[in-house]
Formats: structure tokens, sequence, C-alpha cells
């Protein structure tokens, strides 16, 4: 009985030992590489990645524009290049432009009303200065056109929460113009939660805090990664996917489109204007603020100056003029067919 149930564990053992080796044989043997792997090595090696990137960025390519159109070509030539089954497909979309801006502080006495210049400035070092003037100037797409006049009042990122915590300080943001630093939560919901709060405007900047390094003698763009005091950050305000007149279809050539009316009826674009600024010209508005001291929390870099929440004395006159105009965009379509179950 011993040395049947000796055999038995010998036989076990065996088995084990031999599936064993198979198993590590397979791990150290080459597996042969496919075309594909060897194709994505080829395309995300430094230099690929870094002329990819130089190419892609050298030149501004707002959507819509023929500078777009030939960031599209590209992508496409490049997975054309690679035997990647390639395709352009155009769509017909509603895009947002800036047709005038102004932003003007109006400080208390008796420091003398600021005019701001809304620009950025172009560093003597910037590898890409001679493009600056394709730059389309700052501003957030979607945004509604309209002016707002009123006490300026700073709100830390502008989130709900953030609207509580002034509740609860007995500040009121009823007919002022908000002032908050971008991050935490999208600029759609930024401006969206500012409405509800009564405001009749609201300004988005980006502190040196999140965006300039932390203040305390840290460098930026073109020494380092860290955004310059009059970098602007803009983007999209629509708090949906894809064109705003065509909610759940294909922004085809003759597709139904709705009204202007009935896209900011849809409450997916913002209620109020609003304009993105620097970090240079949010500290500015911030030093006109007057009233209690913001939270620990809501303050900014180590060397920034104190902030507070207003409202006022400091009193903002915000104007833009936006339009909403149908233009073409491209999507490059790659195509990679899998091994298994191809049609999926």
């Amino acid at each position: 009985m011993l040395i049947g149930i000796t055999k038995k564990i010998m036989l076990k053992t065996a088995t084990f030992i031999a599936i064993a080796s198979s198993f590590v044989f397979y791990l150290l043997s080459p597996v042969p590489k496919s075309t594909y792997h060897s194709l994505y090595t080829s395309l995300s090696d430094n230099a690929s990645i870094s002329h990819h990137l130089y190419t892609l960025t050298r030149r501004p390519h707002i959507a819509g524009s023929a500078a777009n159109a030939e960031a599209a070509a590209y992508v496409n030539s490049i997975f054309t290049s690679s035997d990647i089954p390639t395709h352009i497909t155009s769509y017909r979309v509603a895009l947002s432009y800036p047709v005038s801006r102004s932003l003007k502080l109006i400080p208390p006495p008796p420091d003398p009303p600021h005019e701001f210049e809304l620009q950025q400035e172009v560093y003597d070092e910037d590898p890409y200065a001679d493009a600056a003037k394709e730059v389309v100037p700052t501003f957030h797409a979607y945004a509604k056109s309209g002016t707002a006049v009123g006490p300026a009042v700073y709100v830390n990122y502008g989130r709900v929460e953030d609207y509580a915590t002034l509740r609860e300080m007995g500040v009121s943001v009823n007919g002022s113009v908000v002032l908050a630093r971008y991050g935490e939560i999208f600029r759609g919901d930024i401006i969206r939660n500012a409405y509800k709060a009564g405001a009749i405007g609201a300004l988005v900047y980006t502190d040196r805090k999140d965006y300039g390094g932390g203040g305390g003698g840290a460098r930026w763009f073109p020494d380092d990664r860290w955004m310059p005091p009059s970098g602007v950050q803009m983007g999209t305000t629509y708090n949906a996917l894809g064109d705003p007149t065509t909610p759940g279809w294909a922004s085809t050539e003759e597709c139904e489109r709705i009204s202007e009316t009935e896209v900011e009826e849809s409450g997916e674009v913002p209620m109020i204007p609003s304009l993105p600024v620097s970090g240079k010209d949010g500290e500015l508005i911030l030093m006109s603020i007057g009233g209690q001291v913001a939270n620990d929390d809501w303050q900014g870099s180590v060397d920034a100056p104190v902030y507070r929440v207003g409202p006022g004395p400091g009193i903002v006159n915000l104007s833009y003029t936006g339009e909403l105009v149908i233009g073409t965009i491209e999507n490059v379509i790659g195509v990679i067919e899998g091994a298994e179950e191809p049609d999926r």
C-alpha cells in the first residue's frame, strides 16, 4: 500500500516538474514579434514622439482652420506610410470664435482704472515665436456674448462647495463678476455654478499655485515646464459631447440642426459672459478685492498676496462678443483588423 502511494506521489511530482519545465521554457523562449508590435515600438520611441510632437504643435491649429486640416493630413500620411488602412472623414460642425473682447478693472481710489491687454507675451527664447501672430485671441469656446459690470468676488475654484463656504461667510455673489482659478472642475461648470449663484459674469485665471510652479522662484516656459505669468488656458465651455447644434446625431453636410436659441435653452452652454485670463491679470484683480480674508486652502503660492473674497471694492467691466459658424473638421480613422473576430 505504501509502495503504491509512493509511486503515485512520484508520478505526480514528475508530471509537475515536466509541466513547470515546459512553462519556464515557454517564458524563456523568444516570442515572435508581430508587425504591429514592431510598428508600435518604432512609432513610440523618443525620437519619433519628439518629431511628431514638434510637427503637430509648431503652428496653432484651431478647429476649422487650414492649419487643422494640414495636421489631419499629416496624421493620415503617418498612418498610411505605416501600412495602416486610413481615411479622413469630414464633418460640418458649429464652431465658436471670438469677435471682440475687453476687460477693465476699476480699483478703489486713488488707483486709476486698468485696461487689460489680454495678450500672451512672446519671449525671445520662444521657439514658436514666429507663429505667434497665428494664435487666436484668448477666449472660451461657446461663451455667451454680452457685457458684465460688477464688483469682483473671489470664489476659489468655483465649485459648489466653494459657494457654500461663501454663504457661510455671509458673502453674496449676486450681481458680481466672479474670479475663479482653474483646477479641480471643468471650466464650463465653473461658469455654470457662477450663474446659478447669481453672478453676471465670470473670469477664470491660472493661479501660480496650480500652474506656475507654486511661486518661490520657480521658472516657467521657455526655461521650464510651468505656465508663464501671461499664459492663458483656453478651451470649450460646452458641457456635452459633439456639435451643440446636432445633439445626438452626426454633423453631416445636409443634416438637421437646432437653432442657437435652442442650443442656449439646452442648458449645456453658459448663460453669462466669461473670459479666461492669465495668472498675472488674475493676481491684479485679486489685489483690488477687499473684505474677509479667504480660508488658508483658498490662498495662493508662497509669494502671492493675501487673497480676500470681496465683494469689491474693485469693479470689473467684462465684454465679450463671439460668433458661431459652421466649419469643417476632419477625423483621421486608422483601422487595425484583429486576428480573432475581425468584424468586431
